[in-house]
């Protein structure tokens, strides 16, 4: 576990330990938040009356709840930038490359696709397959009794979506090239050292 350590430490990780937590606390409360309503909607129409009750105008309420929060972040985020320093690194040096040479945390999701799929499939046909999908949602998710609420009952489909696409096939993909990939880009599970023997070991097998 001491590599785990090592890897959880360094300064360019403490994003994404800070995404994994706000990304498994935020689908915790959206699914708490749906399953709450379904039992809403499900019991008598003295409950219905009293959702209707608990509706509120976005404008101020929603907008001032949501504009103190964004004051809030980008306090956090100077507040940041100020007392933790940037994880750059020294001019590339030709004699010396780095192993495992990984990229930045957000494109880590495409670099690990290169181990499943040809480069110009994971580099230029996925991108562009997410790209178009994220275009089309609003003329293929039409919800006919509206948006902004919470619901498992009315959602499954684009909730199984949600999880498959989002949770499964990007956020764990980032997390493996983080923690798993090792020198050689081999996988190398948390409480494994990183040992570069290994890669000559893989690679000369007959």
């Amino acid at each position: 576990m001491e590599n785990l350590l090592k890897i959880v430490s360094k300064p360019d990780n403490v994003a994404i330990i800070i995404m994994m937590v706000m990304v498994g606390f935020f689908v915790f409360f959206a699914f708490f938040q749906a399953l709450k309503n379904d039992r809403k909607k499900a019991s008598a129409k003295e409950e219905k009356n009293k959702l209707e009750k608990e509706k509120i105008h976005t404008w101020p309420y929603l907008a001032r709840k949501e504009f103190l929060v964004a004051i809030l972040v980008v306090v956090i985020l100077l507040a940041w930038s100020i007392f933790v320093d940037a994880p750059l690194e020294e001019h590339s040096n030709p004699n010396l490359t780095p192993n495992p040479a990984k990229a930045p945390w957000y494109f880590l999701g495409l670099q690990e696709l290169l181990v499943y799929f040809d480069p110009w499939i994971a580099g230029a046909i996925i991108p562009l397959l997410i790209i178009a999908g994220l275009m089309l949602i609003p003329y293929i998710d039409i919800n006919p009794r509206g948006n902004g609420y919470f619901t498992f009952a009315e959602r499954k489909f684009e909730i199984l979506i949600f999880c498959f696409g989002f949770l499964v096939l990007w956020i764990s993909l980032i997390i493996i090239g983080v923690f798993m990939r090792g020198p050689g880009w081999l996988w190398f599970w948390p409480w494994q050292e990183w040992d570069p023997s290994k890669v000559v070991a893989e690679i000369n097998v007959d």
